[in-house]
């Protein structure tokens, strides 16, 4: 599937970044390219399904929830070992990111890990790393958030 339409394009414009703060976001987003909702989830699961859009979900932005204390800890995880423990840190309450990363030496798995406290991240990453027999780890403390956005890729004046 190719973009068929200018609805497409609004539809990609408009998805791109917030979706509206009401009970029926969606709505509102039919309203604003003024069609009927089910017509507007239908464009967007089919843009999806095409593989035009990858992903819809919600971004916590953590700070404004409560969570003001956060770190990237860097683990040196064995190979053999390395998928299955990067899905167990990945499972963990207070982990919202974990990935592998490969490039920084024998740093191969990267973690971000929040809490209300930094007692409660040093508490976290304490038992992650006892719990998974993890000794070989750096933690670099999140000290200020200079960015939270999505990336832009259709600019649409909606004037």
């Amino acid at each position: 599937m190719m973009i068929t339409d200018d609805i497409d394009k609004k539809i990609l414009a408009l998805i791109q970044g917030d979706l509206p703060l009401k009970k029926r976001p969606f709505d509102a987003l039919a309203q604003e390219l003024g069609i009927e909702t089910p017509e507007a989830v239908d464009r967007i699961r089919a843009l999806k399904r095409e593989g035009i859009v990858r992903e819809m979900k919600a971004v916590l932005r953590h700070r404004a929830a409560g969570f003001s204390a956060g770190a990237m800890v860097v683990w040196a995880v064995p190979e053999e070992r390395l998928e299955e423990t990067g899905l167990k840190i990945a499972r963990e309450g207070s982990v919202s990111h974990c990935y592998e990363r490969p490039g920084f030496g024998e740093f191969n798995l990267f973690s971000m890990i929040h809490g209300k406290t930094k007692a409660e991240v040093e508490g976290a990453i304490t038992e992650i790393a006892s719990s998974l027999s993890i000794s070989t780890y750096k933690v670099y403390w999140s000290l200020q958030e200079l960015k939270k956005s999505s990336m832009e890729y259709i600019r649409e004046d909606r004037t």
